[in-house]
Parts: C-alpha cells; structure tokens; sequence
C-alpha cells in the first residue's frame, strides 16, 4: 500500500497500531519525544529484584493472546500464582479477604448482618443509573454504602486512583452501566447475559497475564518489530492539514506530509496538537484531570516480615484514613521477582484521594511507605532497598460529564476525516482496553486509505 501513515506516541497504544499497520504493508512513521518507546510500560532489574515502575499485568483477552502469539513470545508468559487470587481490604487496622464475586460477601464475617441484607435486595432495586450518575452513588443505590466504603472505593483507587463521587459509573464502568441497563440487576446480569463467543478465551487461560521478564517484553518485542520505522527523540509540535487529504506534521526536525494521522499521547500532549484544528477539543482534552502517583518499592528478608504475604496484595478504603492506597505483593504474586528469601512490595500513594502526598520527598514517601507496611504486616529491621517512582499525571479520570469530550473527538473525526486518537484517555484506561481499542483504531485507518 502506498499510502503513509503517522503515529504519534511510543505507548503500548502507538506501537500496536503502528505494528498493525506495517504488518499489512502500510508505509508506517512513529515519532517518539523520549529516548525509548514504552510509554509507561518499564521493567527494571535491580540487584536481583524486577520492578515494574508501570502496569504489573494486564487482563488476558483474545486481542493480547493474538498479540503474544504472533510476536512469538507466548514461551514468555509468566500466569500469577495460584494464590494471587486472594485479594485484601484493610478495615478496622486488619487485613480481611474478600470473595472473588460480589454474592461472596454474604459469607464474609467482616460485613454486617445489614449490609449482606442489602446485597440480596439488589435483584429487586428498580431504580436505573441516569446519564451522569457516580460510580459511588450508583454502587451505594444497588449495594448500599458499607459495600461502597469498604469495597468499592477500595477497587477504585486500584484501578484508577479516582475518586468514586467524581467518576462517570457510565463512561469509567461501562459494562456494569449496561448490565443494569439491559437485566436491571448487576447479579442477573452476571448470570444471564450472553458471552460473546469470539472473545472466548482458551481454557485454562489465566485471568491476568504478565512475562517472566516482566511486562516491557510485550513493548520490546513490539519496538523490535518496527525499528526502522520509529524516530525516536523526536516531538510532535503541530499537526496542519494539507489540501483536503493530507497532513503536515512538524517536528524539532523538520516537517513530513502523511496520508493519515494517529494520535496515540496523553490527552495534556493532544492538546497542543491539535489546537489549530479545533480550540473546543483542545480544550476539553487539557480538562482531563491526571491525579499524581507516587509508588515505592521496598525488598525485605522473610524472616522481617511477621504476616506473611500470602496473596495478591491489599487495598486501604477511604474510611481507613491511611496515607497509602494499598500495596501489591509482588514477590507472592510472580515468581522470579525477588530472590529467594526476600519480599518484594510495590506500595502506591497519592491519586485524588492524596494527591499531595504523592509530591512529598523520596525520603518522605519512603518512610510513609515503611511506617504503613510495619503497622499493618509487622515488619522489623529496614529495607534491603527502596525506590520510589513519581508519576505526576498518572491515569486519566473518566469524571462526570466525560460525554463532553467523548462527543468533542467524535466531532472532530468528522470534520477532520484522517485524523484518529488512539489513547488511554479514549475508551478505556488499563493496558487491555488500550489494545481492544488499537485493534479498532488499526481497522479504522486502514478503511480509510481504502476509501
């Protein structure tokens, strides 16, 4: 094919449209503004240990195997632990297990007599989210509020580091905005609602998916793919449109001319972009709230560690007033994260819960970290190491009123035919949905320069 195609942005979102392209004979350019692609997306290997200063895992779908399989590292995958599946909430200074689906929680002696009454009312709520309803007042209106402060808002710091009253239930959860939309009921539609076949994923297939050598050999191996079309150290200043049907992208180096255009960065990076096409768009794009994340790594022997670490990690609820979100336990999830003998914890701060905390010294957050971990796991002795890793805009927050930028880029692929955004902020947040949304991207173009 003839047609030449820019991606902008070196993200795991960049490098599968751009690999997606090149794999079906598209003329491809990546520009990337730093000295590696990966976006946030780093493994790091430090005396022994792998740390992992972006995303640890990704869930498994049907696009990522396809992905995996045709890279040619499936040989590479390293499924967690069996006993990742136990998941941890703090309440009361205690760490409590819960149940890997909601309807478990009725057996669990850490929730009231009341607040499991009120889970087996939820087929029988009547009531339906709104258009800009929250997550946390659609959870309290179907589950009630012992659920939402000691579930829910828990999961919601994991997930997005978000606030639950501000957060789009609609747009941030999507699937269960439909579900009660569609069975009325959250646990009817668990039950009854119809599978999509061709998403089906292998039997035995793990839940989530990382490598043995951590979760950049995903992006490697992309990167590997597409050498000579990345350029690397190169920013995008502005993109111009061209005649009716192409684009001119400037660069510190120079300016190019494109038959179509990718916009794969953050919604802050966008902005500037694309200002001299649409200011509305622009302007909704720098709207996008990123709440700080400060994450500390911090290794100690077994025998320092009084309650063993046995499970996929904690989160702390809101109500727990305690200065981290909760920590992941790395080493008990993976093997051949810490050598033998050692716990490895990755403990993450901050999010709009406490974004000012996130800014505070390495020293600082070091020892935030390490006064959390000893009151609840019990640990004597310091570190064998700690790393800290400030993300100042972390993960974009899919907030009340997200419509508005939703039907601002949908604009603007209209009037702007070529020009397409591929990018966490857009359809979803984890590494999963970015590649979902990659593959969709990818087909767009092409109908496009087939057109």
């Amino acid at each position: 094919m003839s047609k030449s195609v820019c991606v902008i942005g070196g993200g795991i979102s960049g490098l599968y449209v751009a690999y997606g392209l090149k794999f079906v004979g598209v003329d491809v350019t990546l520009f990337e503004k730093d000295s590696a692609v990966g976006g946030n997306i780093k493994t790091e290997f430090c005396d022994g240990f792998l740390i992992e200063r972006g995303p640890n895992t990704t869930l498994a779908s049907r696009e990522l195997l396809d992905l995996i399989n045709d890279l040619g590292i499936s040989d590479q995958v390293a499924p967690p632990n069996p006993n990742a599946k136990r998941r941890y909430i703090l309440r009361g200074g205690k760490l409590i297990a819960l149940p890997s689906k909601i309807i478990g929680l009725i057996g669990n002696k850490a929730f009231s007599a009341k607040a499991k009454l009120r889970l087996l009312k939820e087929p029988f709520i009547r009531t339906r989210s709104t258009e800009n309803e929250s997550v946390s007042a659609f959870f309290e209106r179907r589950l009630g509020k012992e659920i939402v402060d000691y579930v829910v808002d828990p999961f919601i710091s994991g997930i997005y580091a978000g606030d639950p009253q501000k957060l789009s239930i609609r747009h941030a959860f999507p699937r269960l905005f439909e579900l009660e939309r569609d069975f009325g009921s959250l646990l009817k539609g668990a039950i009854f609602r119809r599978k999509d076949k061709a998403s089906k994923l292998p039997k035995d297939t793990p839940r989530s998916i990382t490598f043995k050598k951590g979760m950049q050999t995903l992006t490697d191996a992309l990167s590997n793919n597409l050498k000579e079309n990345i350029r690397l150290g190169t920013s995008v200043t502005k993109i111009t449109k061209v005649g009716s049907q192409k684009f001119r992208i400037q660069t510190g180096a120079g300016e190019d001319t494109y038959d179509t255009v990718v916009v794969c960065t953050p919604a802050h990076s966008s902005a500037g972009m694309i200002e001299n096409f649409d200011s509305v768009l622009a302007k909704e794009l720098r709207s996008i709230h990123y709440p700080p994340i400060a994450v500390v790594f911090t290794a100690f022997k077994h025998e320092n560690v009084r309650t063993d670490p046995n499970g996929f990690g904690f989160l702390v609820p809101g109500i727990e007033r305690r200065q981290i979100l909760g920590s992941l336990w790395t080493s008990s999830v993976f093997e051949n994260r810490a050598p033998k003998g050692y716990h490895l914890f990755t403990t993450f701060i901050g999010g709009s819960r406490n974004a000012d905390i996130a800014r505070k010294s390495d020293d600082r957050l070091i020892q935030i970290a390490l006064d959390e971990l000893d009151s609840i796991l019990g640990i004597e002795g310091s570190p064998e190491f700690a790393i800290v890793k400030k993300w100042e805009k972390a993960i974009p927050q899919y907030n009340i009123g997200y419509e508005i930028l939703v039907e601002a880029i949908e604009a603007f692929k209209s009037n702007n035919p070529g020009v397409f955004f591929c990018s966490n902020f857009y359809k979803g947040i984890s590494v999963g949905d970015c590649i979902k949304n990659s593959v969709a991207t990818t087909q767009e173009v092409l109908d496009h320069l087939n057109a």
